[in-house]
């Protein structure tokens, strides 16, 4: 696949998607964790927590999330986080490792698309807010 062909194309959907998939999995990993021990309760609980900020953060921005979490309006600090997340589901059965393994894969991508100056953050991942392509005519 050329990058060529995915430049001025909106890729907000497949964002929204990779997101969601990311926050219900990790949600879902950790209420599986719960039951492994306390070190494992209390990971579980974190990991819970940070699935549904990434799942909140896809319908509502909140003002206070540009100034304490600003990492997540990056592709590289987005995928930091989730190769974080991945990394820290303790793979006890086969979904945790899946999931981890899963959620770990989609944070190299993430920050992969750093490096790529085609693809553009989508609105939500914008600090500046919705970007305007052209001009608004009084």
């Amino acid at each position: 696949m050329n990058l060529d062909e995915v430049n001025g194309q909106d890729l907000s959907g497949a964002f929204k998607v990779a997101n969601l998939t990311v926050a219900v999995l990790a949600i879902l990993s950790g209420i599986s964790q719960l039951f492994s021990g306390i070190q494992s309760f209390v990971i579980g609980l974190y990991i819970i927590a940070f699935g549904a900020a990434i799942g909140l953060l896809e319908f509502r921005v909140p003002p206070e999330a540009h100034s304490y979490a600003s990492f997540l309006f990056s592709f590289i600090g987005r995928g930091v986080f989730y190769t974080f997340i991945g990394a820290s589901i303790n793979g006890a059965s086969f979904f945790r490792i899946f999931t981890g393994l899963l959620i770990f894969i989609v944070g190299l991508v993430y920050i992969s698309l750093e490096y790529v100056p085609s693809i553009s953050l989508p609105e939500n991942m914008n600090i500046e807010g919705p970007t305007r392509l052209e001009e608004d005519v009084v």
